[in-house]
């Protein structure tokens, strides 16, 4: 059976030009007979040079092409047995129904009995073209990105897997779009700092050309020096009375530039010593931000409403907040046009019309009286 796309050769190379151009040309010295591999986070696309007759890997999809004309030929080829066939003594695998021998003899079981594999059977999409053209193809790749935090150092790795040997490499980012995604064991590779810029609202990373990627890579892209506050954060709910529970322990950072959300492998200083201490999901930055690792230990919060009060539109809130523990601690509280904010206790570092943050040192028992109004949505 024979399946055929024809699609108009001007039309074909706008579209492919549109595609590619606005990330491949911002490189001044791209090796023009490589293949060329732009991954998203979930697959890749891949422009590559072939002639017709081109075997279409399993996966693969044909997206464009600069051909005049081309379409995409279903080929199947029936499996060849030798019979009769007899089993020789010795040592066998059994990988999918079949018999495979030390010298890689395969035997299967058919309808007239045990039979020797000349040749498997198999399913092929052959890409047939007009002339030899430029091809882009949809294939399974994919990369993540992950970062170390130590002390104020911030580096930077990307893992990468693609069904090619080698490519010329870029990677296609945008915000909110980076997730985490799972690999197998990969093999390192050489730290490469990667040439960055921005196309159609996308952040693009330029790797250059890179090798072993069916296998797997992990690049060091960059170290970063970054401002660094460990900080127990407590974001207050107000509206009612709670117990004891412990506060949120999260890092802020200062990064003066924009990073893409990644998994984050967070070090402290214990005993002198720079070891991990937890693992979490970074959101992207955009030169500052707060990632939550977990909760806290060092520092546990309640809070007591002593009085709610309806009036004219808004809320009078009026309570307590008991803290037990040590160390930094930031009181987040959320709403709606604040106004009229008093604390016994603390610094307020931040009010905006519908936030305020108010940091203060805990060691021991302590207990801050806080009042304010809010606007009722």
């Amino acid at each position: 059976m024979t399946k055929r796309f024809l699609i108009p050769r001007k039309t074909s190379r706008c579209l492919l030009t549109l595609l590619v151009m606005s990330t491949v040309l911002v490189v001044f010295s791209v090796n023009l007979s490589a293949d060329v591999l732009v991954l998203f986070n979930y697959y890749g696309w891949l422009v590559k040079n072939v002639a017709d007759g081109f075997v279409i890997p399993e996966n693969w999809q044909v997206l464009h092409t600069s051909a005049s004309k081309w379409y995409v030929e279903s080929k199947v080829t029936q499996t060849k047995y030798e019979l009769p066939a007899t089993l020789p003594l010795g040592t066998y695998r059994i990988v999918e129904n079949y018999l495979i021998s030390e010298t890689g003899d395969i035997f299967a079981n058919t309808a007239f009995g045990l039979a020797k594999v000349l040749e498997k059977g198999k399913n092929e999409s052959i890409l047939r073209l007009s002339e030899k053209a430029e091809v882009l193809f949809k294939v399974p790749g994919s990369y993540r990105i992950y970062y170390s935090l130590k002390k104020d150092t911030l580096e930077q790795f990307f893992e990468l897997k693609a069904p090619v040997e080698k490519a010329y490499v870029i990677l296609s980012t945008a915000p909110e779009e980076t997730r985490a995604t799972t690999f197998n064991k990969m093999a390192l590779a050489q730290s490469v700092e990667a040439v960055e810029t921005t196309s159609a609202g996308r952040k693009i990373f330029i790797l250059g050309n890179m090798e072993g990627l069916d296998k797997g890579v992990n690049i060091k892209n960059k170290t970063i020096k970054v401002i660094r506050k460990d900080v127990n954060r407590i974001n207050l709910a107000y509206n009612y009375s709670y117990d004891w529970q412990p506060a949120d322990y999260v890092v802020e950072l200062k990064t003066g530039e924009e990073l893409p959300a990644g998994e984050l492998y967070v070090y402290g200083d214990i005993l002198d010593y720079i070891v991990p201490i937890g693992v979490t999901q970074m959101p992207d930055l955009n030169k500052e931000g707060s990632v939550f690792v977990s909760k806290s230990w060092q520092v546990f919060h309640s809070w007591t409403l002593t009085k709610s009060t309806k009036v004219g539109g808004r809320v009078y809130i009026t309570g307590e907040l008991n803290l037990k523990g040590h160390g930094l601690t930031k009181l987040v509280i959320q709403a709606k046009s604040i106004s009229n904010l008093s604390i016994s206790a603390g610094t307020i570092v931040k009010q905006s019309a519908d936030c305020a943050e108010i940091e203060l040192n805990v060691s021991g028992v302590a207990k801050i009286s806080i009042s304010f109004s809010y606007l009722i949505d």
